[in-house]
């Protein structure tokens, strides 16, 4: 048997582990070693399992992911989320639409210190969603805007989406990081005239505020928002200066949030505890998955299915937009049953050296999967935000979750579709950093 069929069939045999529900990280080390065994024989397997799993996890630059982590872990313990809600409610609250634009918002500014959008969607929802049925908004829609705006996280930075793509394709996390920042708060921005647009139309859904806030009670909000500013400050203004790397931004993040955790009186062994226990979950879960994909990105170069994707793209003479247009549309449809570390690990072997081929951008690349990533986790039928949310409403249909979140859903796909068309949206930025 070929090469290349041995490299077909173990292609079908991933996609009957990933049906049969074994975790992404196993089903991609498996496949990878069964197949290095067929095609090299048992020295070819012994040698990968002896260096891959060390030397892709054993990193000083990978350091940056459980530190990014670690950092929103500890901006939780400190009660940031509630924080970043309440200076957003102060300002938004009053408009139509005022309390989804100010879970929108707390979402946002939650996500600069907190690369999680898993975690952005707990620790607001929690609180948003409460608030906006409290004063009569429909169940449905407040999930579905808290479940989309929680997609923030993964674009500004810190964004451990974006970390994690520049580890796995070996690129610059700082520019991959900075990148994210201004198609992040464009998408927020088109989030929030979303949430505008359907209070006017629909004002049943969601009435009013009637209580007023004067000036001086939102001038005294802004003071909720000085320890977002310093780690804001601390983590994108010394990558962006060039005055430290963004594994080492990352520790100082960490610090600063743990300085905040103690100024805020909330220290404690177990706050400490909690944190550094997920932590290392997080941590854990993704390094299994960057070892069974270094794995069966190794079997592939063996069976030299890579090489035969790129050359019969080549041979079919598409403009490269073409080929990335897609791509996107691949992970589309995996994004409604895969997680988005697993989908990003098991398209990239197949899709990074076509990209490099056909010299886009690796950068811009990179902002667009992460933005369809995101665009995975609300997408029935296997959504996590979805299903994050309607843990905290288990009394609202997850029908009508799906329904609420469709206009913001339009929204993504308009900044997906604008950061394709201008890809200086994503690259300004970053084309300026020293």
């Amino acid at each position: 048997m070929s090469a290349l069929a041995i490299g077909l069939g173990a292609l079908a045999a991933l996609l009957v582990l990933l049906a049969l529900g074994l975790e992404i990280a196993y089903s991609l080390a498996a496949v990878g070693a069964v197949g290095l065994l067929l095609l090299g024989g048992e020295a070819a397997l012994m040698g990968s399992l002896a260096t891959i799993p060390y030397s892709n996890v054993a990193s000083f630059t990978l350091v940056v992911l459980p530190m990014f982590v670690l950092m929103g872990e500890l901006a939780v313990a400190a009660g940031m989320a509630q924080q970043a809600y309440a200076a957003a409610r102060a300002w938004l609250g009053r408009l139509p639409g005022g309390l989804m634009m100010t879970g929108i918002g707390a979402s946002a500014v939650f996500g600069a210190v907190s690369g999680s959008s898993v975690a952005a969607t707990v620790t607001v929802g929690r609180v948003s969603i409460a608030e906006m049925r409290r004063y009569g908004y429909d169940g449905g829609l407040a999930a579905g805007t808290v479940a989309v705006a929680g997609t923030l996280a993964a674009l500004i930075p810190p964004s451990a989406l974006a970390v994690f793509y520049a580890l796995v394709t070996n690129q610059s996390i700082s520019r991959m990081l900075v990148a994210g920042l201004v198609p992040g708060l464009a998408s927020a921005l088109l989030f929030i005239a979303a949430a505008y647009l359907i209070a006017r139309g629909f004002p049943a859904l969601a009435p009013p505020l009637r209580e007023p806030v004067s000036w001086r009670e939102r001038l005294a909000s802004l003071r909720m928002t000085g320890p977002f500013g310093l780690l804001v400050l601390v983590v994108l203004g010394s990558i962006y200066s060039g005055l430290a790397t963004a594994t080492e931004a990352a520790a100082l993040g960490a610090l600063a949030a743990l300085v905040l955790l103690a100024l805020a009186r909330k220290l404690s062994w177990a706050a400490l505890q909690q944190a550094l226990a997920a932590t290392t979950r997080i941590s854990c879960m993704i390094f299994l998955i960057i070892i069974g994909g270094m794995l069966f990105s190794r079997f592939l170069a063996f069976s030299g299915i890579t090489l035969t994707m790129s050359e019969f793209i080549r041979g079919l003479q598409l403009p490269p937009l073409a080929v990335v247009v897609v791509m996107m549309a691949i992970l589309t449809l995996l994004g409604m049953f895969i997680d988005p570390v697993g989908m990003i690990m098991l398209t990239l072997p197949f899709f990074f050296p076509i990209v490099k081929d056909l010299g886009v951008d690796p950068i811009w690349f990179g902002v667009l999967v992460v933005l369809q990533a995101e665009l995975g986790v609300i997408t029935p039928p296997i959504g996590v935000h979805l299903f994050v949310v309607k843990q905290i409403t288990p009394d609202v249909p997850l029908g009508r979750i799906i329904v609420g979140s469709l206009p913001y859903m339009a929204c993504q796909l308009v900044m997906l579709a604008l950061v394709i068309a201008f890809p200086g949206i994503a690259l300004w930025l970053p084309g300026r950093m020293p």
